[in-house]
């Protein structure tokens, strides 16, 4: 028991004990139901078991769900919500599915692909935490580890909508050619299409030009390393996040793409900084 049932140090020494005879109870049901006519199931299943129940019930945000009364309709509410959420998973998948951007990808491809079967594959009466998809292509800002299951996919999914929401933005040739520019072989390899043309939009705001060139020649690449290179590295954050809100605007993106890019441009600076002091932008900001 003590391997499978975690304590919960946020309880007192009294509620603790509490909470792991209630978890323990839960997965003695799960395992019932799961394998009715075994009498004992392996370590690794039990604690699959424990770790779904505990997610169903959100006792890592709350473990004093396992206090409440009538605890197994709460877990059932708890199952509720997760098929709710599969639902969600659904909706998410067309939409991310019906904004595919006009670059070849296979990892993309592939993982939508594979991401298509998620809502039927999914059990969430049993193993909540798992994701029974593979999920190969990478997102510009990957989505915590923290997240399982449902809460993981979905997430990705959103995240993944709002890159394909700025990337249509742009011209597809223009799109391809800047990241062709960073990565030649992009069409088979694990890389995310949205973030070197976020970036070059991003170079090209911040020299007040039309972002949608998305071309970062030479010329232009030595304009942005003499504007960036005197900021001190606070100044050159708050340069980033203007430009970043000048791309917004000029993009006429909604509130969540916006907050999206916006990260971007934050999550840029170190990157940045390195580029400055190796005296250089040109890997940075693309030239096609």
């Amino acid at each position: 028991m003590t391997e499978l049932i975690p304590q919960f140090p946020a309880l007192s020494p009294e509620e603790d004990l509490l909470a792991q005879e209630a978890l323990w109870g839960l997965v003695r049901r799960q395992a019932r139901l799961f394998a009715p006519e075994s009498a004992s199931l392996p370590a690794e299943t039990a604690a699959a078991l424990s770790e779904s129940v505990r997610l169903t019930l959100g006792t890592d945000r709350d473990p004093s769900a396992l206090l409440r009364p009538e605890l197994e309709e709460h877990f059932r509410q708890g199952q509720r919500r997760l098929a709710q959420k599969v639902e969600m998973s659904r909706q998410l998948w067309r939409a991310a599915w019906a904004a595919r951007p006009e670059i070849e990808s296979r990892s993309l491809q592939d993982t939508l692909d594979s991401l298509s079967g998620f809502a039927r594959r999914y059990d969430l009466r049993f193993f909540a935490q798992e994701i029974p998809c593979d999920i190969d292509y990478q997102l510009s800002q990957p989505v915590p580890e923290t997240l399982e299951g449902v809460d993981y996919v979905n997430e990705w999914l959103r995240r993944l909508c709002l890159e394909q929401d700025i990337l249509r933005r742009f011209e597809p040739g223009l799109a391809r050619a800047v990241i062709a520019a960073g990565c030649p072989d992009y069409r088979r390899l694990l890389v995310n299409l949205y973030e070197p043309v976020a970036v070059n939009a991003l170079g090209l705001a911040l020299l007040g030009e039309e972002p949608r060139w998305l071309n970062v020649p030479p010329p232009l690449c030595r304009r942005l390393e003499s504007q960036l290179s005197p900021l001190s590295e606070e100044d050159r954050a708050a340069a980033l996040d203007t430009g970043a809100l000048a791309l917004c605007q000029a993009l006429e993106l909604r509130a969540q793409s916006a907050q999206y890019l916006r990260r971007t441009a934050a999550d840029l600076r170190p990157r940045l900084s390195a580029a400055l002091g190796a005296g250089t932008l040109e890997y940075v900001f693309l030239s096609v």
